[in-house]
């Protein structure tokens, strides 16, 4: 039964259609709920009908299938979604890493507060929870979780 969890999490219901499709400018979300009614109003009625709500979210499973299917023989392995999730882990670290140098202005491979300020604003409101020395700066070994760098500086568990 898990992994037909698995491909069932992996393809998208039609509300998550609605939610998640790709927009116009990849990794941007829509300026505002009208944006999104017109990207999935296919008949131009200015409202979106279970139709094609349905029709996104097949368009969306069937891309996302051929995402996954990496050797093209329309079947999911457990092996295409392993690769899959690592795939994603690894994006997901890429985007950490550079996040943080962004907001590490000055360079010192720690975020002060004023960094944080300007361009974490989560990590700016836990910053004297997660500043463990007390500092006024977090270091990526201050990060919680019992997370560590690996030598990119992405975050990783103790056991990888």
């Amino acid at each position: 039964m898990k992994p037909t969890l698995t491909i069932l999490a992996l393809l998208a219901a039609p509300l998550a259609a609605l939610a998640d499709e790709p927009q116009p400018d990849p990794g941007r979300p829509m300026a505002d709920e009208a944006s999104l009614i017109r990207h999935f109003d296919r008949d131009g009625d200015g409202r979106v009908s279970r139709k094609e709500s349905v029709d996104a979210a097949v368009e969306r499973a069937n891309r996302r299938f051929d995402e996954l299917d990496t050797n093209k023989d329309g079947y999911l392995t457990q092996d295409e979604v392993n690769a899959a999730r690592q795939s994603m882990r690894e994006r997901v670290k890429d985007r950490v890493v550079e996040h943080w140098k962004a907001a590490d202005k000055d360079g010192d491979g720690a975020i002060s507060r004023s960094e944080a300020e300007a361009s974490m604003p989560m990590l700016a409101r836990r910053f004297d929870q997660l500043d463990k020395n007390k500092d006024g700066k977090i270091t990526r070994d201050e990060m919680p979780q019992g997370k560590r760098m690996d030598n990119r500086g992405a975050p990783q568990r103790p056991s990888e």
